[in-house]
């Protein structure tokens, strides 16, 4: 039986290990791994000469598309970015709207019509008072739940434990942006309200690593009191990444994601850059860049998201004057594989294989679509990122897609990029061309 598209000559990344060989889809699946001689005919050839093949990669926590928002990005040109980026699905995340039942619907709709990608949702932001709302989100394929432990969607420690309960029971999971928010607002009052500071750093000193450590803290001993799995958000901190290790090894359900801008910027660079690596939770220390590394690297850090949040430039150029005013958030998801395979793989932070576990298998297992995505297995969508790890390319906002105009990465020298980008089958992108039209993409349920 002829294949819809063979791919030959190419190296395999799996977590695995690395295998010379080529990949057959069929209907949009993966139907035969084999060397070159068991391949079958295909209507579409290519050949990619020894270089990386990888399953698409998936990001877990993007902020693509709020009906409120989409000045600022939408499912149309957030997917082109993603798919430009080698990027083959994301996981959108509420940004300032509730995304329960209603809107999980209207987004799907909305994903359906203008995106490039293939998508799902996390629902959110959860509150006590939306816990009747779990199951009705589960049943429409959505098994992920975000909430906030400080403001400004604070959840009381209580709630939260409620939450993760009523989570458990449906068998989702809990996605939290973990910082304390007592220790968060006695050092917003004491730096902002007591001592008027408005310079770019403020936002900075107003959010210490040990908000980010206390959260962590009081969520693995939710977690095992409840036995529900609890993701981290953005993770950025060593404190972090030392109590997310030691709850793994007691066999606590606690994952973790970080982001590439918390593992290339430190504060040093938000001297520089102002507003514009205005985020949340902020940028850290040389020493904490290290230890994400680190605990990437060895497996503390299941994954790596881009917490994708543009805002206008004006929206930040207020920063310089008044950081509070600035938006906190940055363009990531058209530039993440890249800075993954230069500042990562390139540099021998991490292997190739190691990877592809982050940002293909561990995102697609946590959250329910393994092994539909995130892997390179007889039976699994046939989405596939050709990769050059020799090329060379100077990051420029000019060259994405993104709606803001911006990148913080503007000027970046990266060694390794994505050149073809295919999903279900179909390439929908090749150096930097989007070659599929605005709802190719599909929803995917979690299971």
């Amino acid at each position: 039986m002829a294949a819809d598209l063979v791919v030959k000559g190419g190296k395999l990344v799996t977590p695995e290990g690395i295998i010379e060989a080529g990949i057959a889809i069929k209907d949009g699946k993966i139907m035969n791994i084999a060397k070159e001689t068991g391949l079958p005919e295909a209507q579409r050839l290519i050949r990619v000469d020894g270089r990386l093949v990888m399953p698409g990669v998936i990001d877990a926590h993007s902020h693509i598309h709020d009906p409120d928002y989409t000045y600022r990005e939408d499912f149309e040109s957030g997917s082109k970015a993603a798919a430009a980026g080698g990027v083959t699905m994301l996981i959108d995340m509420p940004l300032v709207l509730t995304v329960l039942s209603d809107m999980i619907e209207r987004k799907k709709e909305e994903g359906e019509r203008l995106s490039v990608v293939d998508f799902s949702f996390h629902a959110g932001m959860m509150r006590p008072e939306y816990i009747g709302e779990i199951p009705k989100v589960v049943a429409l394929g959505v098994k992920s739940f975000k909430l906030f432990t400080t403001q400004p969607f604070k959840v009381g420690w209580k709630g939260v434990k409620e939450i993760v309960q009523a989570v458990t029971k449906s068998q989702g999971i809990t996605v939290v942006h973990a910082e304390d928010d007592s220790i968060v607002s006695e050092w917003v009052k004491k730096v902002r309200d007591e001592e008027g500071r408005k310079d770019v750093l403020a936002h900075f000193d107003s959010r210490p690593a040990e908000a980010e450590g206390e959260a962590i803290r009081r969520l693995i001993h939710i977690s095992e009191e409840t036995g529900g799995h609890i993701h981290i958000a953005h993770m950025t901190t060593t404190v972090g990444t030392v109590l997310v290790r030691d709850a793994k090894e007691r066999g606590i359900s606690i994952t973790a994601e970080t982001c590439p801008q918390y593992l290339v910027f430190t504060r040093d660079d938000a001297e520089k850059q102002g507003p514009y690596l205005k985020m949340t939770p902020p940028l850290r220390t040389r020493d904490d860049v290290i230890s994400l590394w680190r605990g990437l690297a060895d497996g503390t850090i299941d994954m790596v998201v881009t917490d994708h949040a543009p805002g206008t430039r004006e929206e930040k150029e207020v920063g310089w004057e008044d950081i509070w005013k600035a938006w906190g958030g940055i363009p990531g998801v058209e530039t993440l594989l890249p800075i993954m395979l230069s500042e990562g793989v390139n540099k021998g932070r991490i292997t190739p294989m190691r990877l592809v576990e982050a940002m293909c298998r561990r995102p697609a297992e946590v959250f329910g679509l393994y092994p539909r995505k995130g892997a390179l297995k007889e039976g699994s969508d046939g989405d596939l990122v050709i990769v050059d790890m020799k090329r060379e390319v100077t990051i420029r906002a000019e060259n994405l897609h993104y709606k803001v105009g911006w990148t913080p990465y503007e000027g970046m020298k990266v060694v390794g990029f994505p050149e073809i980008t295919v999903i279900r089958g179909e390439v929908v992108a090749e150096g930097g061309a989007i070659l599929k039209k605005p709802g190719y993409g599909k929803f995917v349920e979690m299971t």
